[in-house]
């Protein structure tokens, strides 16, 4: 009847395989594991009514749509672990330029429902196809974060493997937003005004999250100034004690697991003060986790087992070893500030931790092993991880890469 039964992906970085990534339908529930064990039997919630890549290529076919129709499926993401709805709309024909030669053929639009993440719903990339006279797909085309519009055609073998003479697209360098002016002693600044424009949102000023180190001002349409200070002392915190979420073990913030036990209690020692002992962290998971961007994306306990990894592995490890030893914690998507030897100053993609300590929210980076952040960390997003299903927490980082551009107005 075409229902999905298993799932199945790779991801590759140049020639090598990152990640396998294997799934299994059981009633509602898709029961997904990794090759190499870094997600073990990990239950995501599954409809019934999700639509297999096949049968998503022959859909139009079966539906013999015309122009004017619309309707919905249910499609899994296997990049976010996720179902999501799509909105599917049948436009006129127009002529449309495959490989060379000049077609008409009949446009779609598939739109996914926005994805709720840890600062609201996020966007999905959209997809444009144009459709042959048996409805069939000719060709597609969407645009992806960092790497801009992706054309798909439907040809030979052959053809799909001759050498190309396009240039690959250098996915890290396309990530980056440019600046046009460094920051100087970036990682000592106190306080940094950015000047934020943004592209395709319905609500710009929402994109980064606003909290007591960030603040949006001067809002006019797509532009709007953003205030990062950096808090360096839990002094000045409201006292407040934070939820459970911050506090409990989840999935991907096992805190609760004997290597990561082990870890954080040889990193704090005798210490007792909460923010010394977060200190105490990150400086451990600076100096004993190997920098490694071509890791896959892991739970904690299995980067203290690892000990390799980027930012992302970093800030997981050190939120979880500070639960493990009483201090509640969150992760942090956003930008930090570099220095590419291409391009100049720029603002990256970047991932680091923020504990609890009498009531205020201070930020460790342990890639950096400073004690503290400077205002060259600009947050997009935070999240705690409990009951995550998938990557979602990520997310809010496609609203950014590809369609920000910033400049630093004033800094302290």
């Amino acid at each position: 009847d075409g229902a999905v039964t298993a799932i199945f992906m790779k991801q590759f970085q140049g020639d090598q395989t990152t990640l396998v990534l294997t799934g299994v339908v059981d009633g509602d529930v898709l029961v997904v594991s990794t090759e190499d064990g870094r997600i073990k039997n990990k239950r995501v919630p599954w409809n019934r009514e999700v639509v297999g890549l096949a049968s998503q290529d022959r859909l139009y076919e079966r539906k013999k749509v015309k122009p004017g129709d619309s309707f919905a499926f249910k499609a899994y993401q296997p990049i976010i672990n996720s179902v999501v709805t799509i909105r599917s709309s049948v436009k006129d024909e127009e002529e449309v330029d495959v490989l060379g030669v000049k077609q008409k053929l009949l446009r779609v639009e598939e739109v996914p429902d926005k994805v709720m993440g840890p600062s609201g719903p996020i966007p999905l990339p959209k997809l444009t196809g144009w459709l042959n006279k048996d409805l069939s797909f000719a060709c597609s085309q969407m645009e992806m974060p960092d790497l801009g519009t992706i054309l798909m055609v439907r040809t030979t073998r052959e053809i799909a493997l001759a050498r190309g003479t396009t240039k690959v697209a250098d996915i890290g360098i396309k990530s980056l937003i440019k600046l046009s002016a460094p920051i100087a002693n970036a990682r000592e600044t106190n306080k940094v005004v950015y000047k934020v424009t943004v592209k395709d949102d319905d609500e710009p000023q929402t994109v980064f999250k606003t909290d007591a180190k960030q603040a949006v001002r001067q809002v006019k349409g797509n532009t709007f100034e953003l205030v990062v200070k950096a808090i360096r002392s839990p002094e000045g915190g409201d006292g407040k004690e934070v939820g459970d979420e911050f506090r409990k073990a989840n999935y991907y913030l096992n805190s609760d697991d004997a290597a990561v036990r082990k870890l954080a209690e040889t990193a704090v020692g005798k210490e007792t003060d909460p923010w010394k002992k977060a200190q105490k962290i990150e400086q451990w998971v600076f100096r004993n986790v190997v920098p490694d961007n071509s890791v896959p994306f892991a739970t904690a306990s299995q980067v203290a087992v690892d000990r390799k990894g980027d930012c992302r592995h970093k800030a997981m490890l050190s939120a979880a070893m500070c639960r493990a030893v009483g201090v509640p914690s969150r992760t942090v998507v956003g930008l930090v500030y570099a220095f590419d030897r291409q391009t100049g100053p720029v603002l990256a993609f970047h991932m680091w931790t923020e504990v609890a300590v009498k009531g205020a929210w201070l930020a460790i980076d342990g890639t950096q092993g400073l004690g503290s952040v400077g205002a060259d960390h600009v947050k997009i997003s935070d999240s705690s991880w409990s009951e995550a299903q998938s990557l979602t927490p990520l997310l809010p980082v496609a609203r950014v890469l590809g369609k920000v551009s910033m400049e630093v107005v004033e800094q302290e």
